[in-house]
């Protein structure tokens, strides 16, 4: 996705970057790449469409639509014109363009290939290319492996993300959810790429695999940190997270963690025991060593949030990395706010902070959340 930076509006909220205005002005946009485009007749197509009431997604694929219309029958020629307006327009724009390859390109496998290769640059194409993933399996896979050798960073990580198993806002691939092996040797040709934004999406990709095939990607990790390669060792961190988070018992060598760690949580408090929404709740406690040996700790907390409907869900925060010694006792502090924001509503009830050594829970205390 493009950064927020990059897109959001004042409002803040990412479908406003893709207003009436920004309607009128791809029009016009398209108009200056081709004379015939009537830029006025599609902005008010698009908008008398019920466009303003939709949301980001829908509201991309309500413009490819209007595109249809508006644009030569022939699917290359639109194509065409698409590519040569892509670099004129911003991000979300470009969102819309490729939601017509998706739309519309299904049956034209090679124009549709090349023109994400190259729409993908400004913007991504990392929705666009899920139905081609699904339907073209076998066909793709070179295309993607071509992908990661291309010299463009935004090509090479469509590369890893449009071949991940699981979809976000969009479909699941089948094939890969089934057997990753496809995917995992995509994946060793990006595994050290100079490119923080490839990087991240092989990492999402293994997360991806991991809730599936944990295994998988615990034996991937171990085989990739013989490499000792600093960009590798990056995304086998951020790629094993949600194995981390389950407690999964075999992913913790992999990082030098004692597992299960021998040690003992005690002195656990909270401050105040009654904490209102806006304030922010401390808490503190003492972690021994009950082991022969020094051990590498990951000490975490969850928060068992409640939820609308009164039942609660756990969320883990990270805390600290320590190593302790046989015997040694450490203390912690620290605190968490309970300001509503954007990403998290906090409700009134019981919740609970629990401890977390090395993915298991060692230690909890029950507060109350008022209004």
């Amino acid at each position: 996705m493009p950064s927020d930076d990059a897109v959001r509006p004042d409002s803040g909220l990412w479908k406003d970057a893709l207003d009436a205005r920004a309607v009128a002005e791809l029009g016009s946009a398209i108009a200056r790449v081709y004379g015939k485009f009537d830029a006025k007749a599609f902005a008010e197509a698009v908008v008398s469409d019920g466009y303003l009431d939709r949301e980001l997604k829908d509201r991309t694929r309500t413009i490819a639509r209007h595109l249809k219309t508006f644009l030569p029958h022939d699917f290359r020629r639109a194509c065409d014109i698409l590519i040569k307006t892509a670099p004129t327009v911003a991000a979300f724009e470009n969102w819309a363009l490729t939601s017509y390859v998706e739309q519309f390109g299904l049956d034209k496998f090679e124009i549709s290939v090349a023109t994400m290769r190259e729409l993908t640059s400004h913007s991504t194409c990392e929705f666009a290319i899920r139905p081609f993933m699904n339907r073209y399996t076998d066909r793709m896979i070179p295309v993607l492996h071509a992908w990661a050798a291309d010299d463009d960073e935004h090509v090479r990580r469509l590369a890893a993300e449009g071949s991940r198993p699981r979809g976000v806002w969009t479909a699941h691939i089948t094939a890969f959810r089934e057997d990753p092996a496809p995917v995992i040797e995509l994946l060793e040709k990006l595994k050290a790429d100079e490119s923080l934004y490839v990087r991240k999406a092989v990492a999402n990709n293994l997360n991806d695999i991991s809730k599936d095939h944990p295994e998988v990607v615990i034996e991937t990790a171990l085989r990739w940190k013989k490499d000792r390669h600093h960009h590798t060792d990056w995304i086998i961190k951020h790629a094993c997270r949600s194995l981390i988070r389950a407690g999964h018992p075999r992913v913790f060598p992999v990082f030098g963690l004692a597992y299960p760690a021998r040690v003992k949580v005690h002195d656990l408090a909270v401050k105040p025991k009654r904490v209102k929404i806006g304030k922010d709740l401390s808490f503190a406690f003492t972690l021994t060593s009950t082991g022969a040996k020094k051990q590498k700790l990951a000490v975490d907390y969850k928060i068992h949030f409640v939820k609308a409907n009164g039942t609660t869900a756990p969320k883990l925060f990270k805390l600290s990395e320590k190593t302790i010694q046989p015997g040694e006792s450490i203390r912690f502090e620290s605190k968490r706010s309970f300001e509503n924001r954007s990403t998290r509503t906090h409700r009134p009830g019981r919740h609970r902070l629990e401890i977390v050594v090395n993915g298991d829970a060692r230690g909890s205390v029950d507060f109350i959340v008022t209004t």
